[in-house]
């Protein structure tokens, strides 16, 4: 969505685990929406072959700090870094815990929505090597009318109490449309309810790094 529709790129975040010599600095380009750039605002854009990527990087020494190495040369330059990471335990995934200060996971309202939530957090103090682990969770496609189910998620999360935020993103069809349409919700649907939500969840998370 932040690239305004454009999909070939001549680096991605496959070439930074395929290739050492290649620079970070590169491979960044700044967000645009309808064309317009957007201020502030920049990535990296991913690549349908970084799976095979990083099965190809399984051999390499110091593996789980290939993203760290890279990160460290723009260290300073961006105010905050957001890794967009798969749910699963790959090598992108262990090499975004090694460096990430607040890991962040969404919750959505599926029956199933906290299954793996124990394994990722003892992943990650393994990674990390302390049980201090900064993380927190926040309720996703969030419906204030399914109340068995807010109850029930709810109540299982009472034991992580203190991690879970307060920011709930509301389930909206304007987040799949501006995804369809490569466009940041701001600028898909100004009026849309979900773009407070992420600016209070924006708030929050700033409060905890």
């Amino acid at each position: 969505m932040l690239s305004g529709g454009e999909s070939k790129f001549s680096l991605t975040v496959a070439d930074l685990f395929s290739n050492h010599k290649v620079k970070i600095e590169d491979a960044i380009h700044q967000a645009k929406s309808d064309g317009n750039f957007i201020d502030n605002l920049y990535y990296i854009p991913s690549h349908i072959t970084l799976s095979r990527q990083i099965e190809q990087c399984l051999t390499r020494v110091h593996r789980e700090r290939i993203l760290q190495r890279h990160l460290k040369k723009i260290e300073g330059d961006y105010d905050i870094v957001l890794l967009d990471c798969p749910p699963s335990l790959s090598l992108s995934v262990t090499n975004a815990m090694l460096i990430a200060d607040l890991f962040l996971m969404p919750i959505d309202g599926g029956r199933f929505a906290l299954d793996g939530l124990s394994d990722l957090l003892d992943a990650i103090e393994e990674v990390k090597e302390t049980n201090d682990v900064n993380f927190a969770v926040f309720r996703n496609e969030y419906a204030s009318q399914n109340k068995l189910m807010n109850d029930f998620l709810s109540e299982q999360l009472q034991v992580i109490n203190g991690k879970v935020l307060k920011s709930k993103i509301r389930r909206s069809e304007a987040i799949g449309q501006a995804s369809v349409t490569a466009q940041p919700l701001k600028y898909y649907s100004k009026s849309a309810l979900a773009n407070r939500d992420y600016k209070t969840l924006a708030k929050e998370i700033l409060e905890r790094i």
